[in-house]
Order: C-alpha cells, then sequence, then structure tokens
C-alpha cells in the first residue's frame, strides 16, 4: 500500500464543458465519497469511488462552485518553495530516512524487509506485500510531526495492508496526531513538490 496516488494512477476520464477546461476526473478504488481538490496550477482534481458515476461528479463539481473559485484564490496565491541544494537534500535523505524508519520499526516490534529513498512522482511512501518500504527524498524537508507519520503509516500496513478501518485504528494508536500531520501533507505538503516536477502528491 502506498501514501498518496497509488503506484500507476488511474487514467483520468473524459473532461467536461461543463465543468471547464482545467478540471481532471479520476476513478479511485479506494475512495469513498466524491473528492474535490485545487492543486497548485489551478486545475480542480475531482476523485470518483468505484461505484460512482460521471454525471453525479459534475453536480458535484456545479454545487460546489463557490468554494472551488475559493480555494483557486487561496492556492494560486501561496508561493511554492524552493530547493536551491537539491542534490545535498537527496544525500541526506539517503542516510537519515532509513534509519529512522527502522528505529520506528524497532519500537513498534514491526519487521521491514527493506527501506528505500526515491524520488517519487505520486506519493510520499509505500510498503509492498513482501515488507519493503519506500519513502519519498522530500520527506527530510517536512515537519518532525510529519515525517513520523508518513513512516508510521507505512509501517502499520505490515499489520494491515489496506485502508481499512482496523488500519487507521492501528495509526491512531502509534500516531495520535495522525490528522494534523495529514492536514499539512495536503496543504503545506504541495508547495514542497510544485517547483520540481509540477506533479502535486495526494495522501488517501
Amino acid at each position: 500500500m502506498q501514501l498518496d496516488l497509488p503506484l500507476h494512477p488511474p487514467s483520468p476520464l473524459r473532461g467536461s464543458g461543463e465543468a471547464g477546461s482545467y478540471t481532471v476526473f479520476v476513478r479511485h478504488r479506494w475512495a469513498r465519497r466524491y473528492i474535490l481538490r485545487v492543486l497548485d496550477d489551478g486545475t480542480l482534481r475531482v476523485t470518483l469511488p468505484r461505484w460512482g458515476s460521471k454525471r453525479d461528479a459534475l453536480e458535484f463539481v456545479r454545487t460546489s462552485e463557490p468554494w472551488i473559485e475559493r480555494q483557486r484564490q487561496t492556492t494560486l496565491a501561496r508561493p511554492a518553495v524552493v530547493h536551491p541544494d537539491e542534490p545535498a537534500l537527496r544525500a541526506r535523505a539517503q542516510v537519515e530516512l532509513p534509519e529512522a524508519l527502522r528505529a520506528l520499526a524497532a519500537v513498534h516490534d514491526v519487521t521491514v524487509a527493506r527501506v528505500s529513498v526515491r524520488n517519487q512522482r505520486s506519493r510520499w511512501g509505500a510498503c509492498s506485500a513482501q515488507g519493503a518500504i519506500t519513502l519519498n527524498w522530500r520527506l527530510i524537508l517536512v515537519p518532525a510531526l510529519v515525517r513520523e507519520y508518513v513512516m508510521l503509516h507505512e509501517l502499520m500496513h505490515r499489520r494491515e495492508l489496506n485502508h481499512s478501518r482496523r488500519f487507521w485504528r492501528h495509526v491512531a494508536v502509534v500516531c495520535p496526531r495522525y490528522q494534523e500531520a495529514r492536514r499539512w501533507l495536503l496543504t503545506e505538503g504541495q508547495r514542497l513538490w510544485a517547483p520540481l516536477d509540477g506533479v502535486p502528491l495526494e495522501i488517501r
């Protein structure tokens, strides 16, 4: 399981003139409801649950237009963070992140097969069924609470390889402030990504 977009992002559904040329529709098997997100470039991302319909998604967008406009104004007014020393930051991440994750794994008695640090285009972290955990090097830039949450999120997938209620109960036990960390990733966390690839990260 991974934190953010799936390993292979779902293909966008066709947009509609009703929703605007800056709207992208994606279907996500884990979504339980329709979700709207305004990305750093002002694009509206509409996530549909597996059972959702395009018609209902468009209606949701239409009725949410005032909120969408407010979010676009706020998002576009917030400058992106620039990383002038990216190579050094990546080198630091390669050393510090695996060490920190293994320390947390020991505290919570979780076995990890392998830890790697990469430049993922669509996720903060991932955990395979074999126990291999991958972390995004940008975690070296986030607050300690947020970084620890991402690591604990992936470690809890060693107990529950899904995003069920049981999984989130595990997360809540080891990281009581996880909701605060999730909010940070959905707001400030996007700014760490924008200047590098233009593809914002999500969390699910």
